[in-house]
């Protein structure tokens, strides 16, 4: 896919998945907005990114995505200083186990965290990505996001959240020349998954969900694929 402006806006990208994905955007030539929750993180994942590619432009910034006012601020400011938003990657991501004894301020935390950040992201940078009629939209969701375990409901209700919304929005959103795919893995090898019952080798890797986006990244424009899941 032929994207008109290469500019990426990734969430949770301090560490993990987020910081995989920014590398392998920044060695394809995109410029990054970066956010996580906390500045060391964001601080260091920007100078390593920059140290390996030093022609690759970076802003980062710390704050909590369930704050809704600070999804729009920051893609202003990476507009204005980078560019029009072409690749959107919503990865950041809260998970407590709990079902039926979750507390309610966890059930809130999820659904902010995991669904409602990623919405607000979405409209912050849908109004350009219309204007160029391009761009392309990763939800980073869950296996649990399409299969529900165990101790996993509120984390399981968000992610559903997530791929049903990511499935309507690809749909509408089609005819204008936007892509949306939720991207659902099993166990990946980050410091969430402490509790996994398989050794970290065995595990999903954070550079195989980057080298997912860059693959689809890389496919027709008349290709779209809205869920993909991947296990381990």
């Amino acid at each position: 896919m032929a994207v008109k402006n290469k500019v990426a806006v990734i969430t949770g990208a301090g560490k993990g998945i987020g910081f995989a994905v920014a590398s392998e955007l920044a060695s394809l030539g995109f410029s990054l907005g970066i956010v996580s929750r906390n500045e060391n993180d964001i601080a260091a994942a920007s100078a390593e990114i920059q140290q390996q590619f030093p022609d690759v432009k970076i802003i980062y910034d710390a704050f909590d995505v369930a704050d809704e006012n600070h999804a729009a601020n920051f893609v202003s400011r990476v507009r204005s200083e980078l560019g029009d938003v072409s690749v959107l990657v919503n990865n950041a991501g809260f998970y407590k186990p709990g079902t039926s004894f979750a507390s309610m301020d966890d059930v809130v935390k999820s659904v902010d965290v995991n669904y409602l950040a990623a919405v607000r992201f979405v409209q912050a940078v849908l109004p350009a990505m219309r204007n160029h009629n391009s761009g392309y939209i990763f939800n980073i969701a869950s296996l649990c996001g399409v299969e529900a375990f165990p101790d996993t409901g509120i984390y399981s209700a968000s992610k559903f959240a997530l791929v049903g919304y990511s499935s309507a929005l690809a749909q509408e959103l089609a005819p204008e020349g936007i892509k949306v795919t939720a991207l659902c893995p099993s166990w990946v090898n980050t410091q969430g998954a402490g509790d996994a019952p398989m050794n970290p080798e065995d595990m999903i890797q954070t550079n195989d969900i980057a080298l997912t986006i860059r693959y689809l990244l890389s496919l027709g424009s008349a290709v779209s694929i809205r869920e993909i899941i991947i296990r381990c």
